[in-house]
């Protein structure tokens, strides 16, 4: 059958874009945080985005101390300037456990089979074996989406991951189907819980003007 869309989750995928930003903003963060402590720099977000945040306040704390109090304890010479790793620890911290997330998407239809993979265990072992018809799944790490350039950084998220589509005729039918019946209902005015009574299991819900919304797993159900 030709490929007939069934939804575009934009909201998810905003979502997942916003997530992936905040992780470049979190260099940002660093850049400000390494000020805060008296470190003069110049970095730039991609000498950052290793991920050793602590080197580099360290490296520029200790040639300092050397040249102002070379026989000091360094420990007491951060005391002395009132100065601390502590925000920046946990910046490295946070930032490198985000920095190897995996992300795994199937190569179609992610979504619905996600939802399926969610629920799957063993109080729904028909799941567990409906799972044997997904697609595969494809790995992806951070570097996929985020890409930085010096002080700019982009994100590219390929929409597909986000979009259901129909996979058979019947499917298509069953839709066209429950919005004539939903036109028909609108045109007399029929109750909305008479109406949901003739739309079956593919219905979620109809508003007060016949506005439909579909369980769009339930309709990648039909076979």
């Amino acid at each position: 059958m030709t490929k007939i869309l069934l939804q575009h989750d934009i909201a998810a995928e905003q979502r997942f874009i916003e997530n992936i930003s905040s992780i470049a903003e979190m260099l940002n963060e660093v850049k400000n945080e390494l000020s805060k402590q008296k470190v003069k720099h110049n970095l730039k977000l991609s000498e950052l985005q290793d991920g050793e945040f602590i080197k580099h306040f360290t490296s520029y704390h200790e040639a300092e101390q050397n040249k102002c109090l070379p026989d000091a304890d360094f420990s007491e010479y951060l005391k002395l300037c009132k100065i601390n790793t502590a925000q920046l620890e946990e910046l490295e911290t946070l930032y490198n456990h985000r920095l190897n997330v995996a992300y795994s998407f199937y190569t179609h239809n992610h979504d619905y089979w996600q939802g399926i993979e969610d629920r799957a265990g063993r109080l729904n072992p028909s799941l567990i074996e409906k799972l044997k018809e997904a697609p595969n799944q494809k790995q992806y790490n951070l570097d996929d989406f985020l890409k930085i350039s010096k002080d700019t950084y982009k994100v590219t998220v390929n929409p597909e991951f986000f979009k259901l589509y129909l996979t058979n005729e019947n499917q298509a039918t069953q839709i066209d189907e429950v919005k004539e019946i939903v036109k028909i209902a609108k045109k007399r005015k029929t109750n909305i819980n008479d109406t949901l009574k003739m739309t079956g299991s593919i219905v979620k819900s109809l508003s007060n003007d016949y506005k439909i919304t579909f369980d769009n797993e339930q309709i990648l159900n039909i076979k």
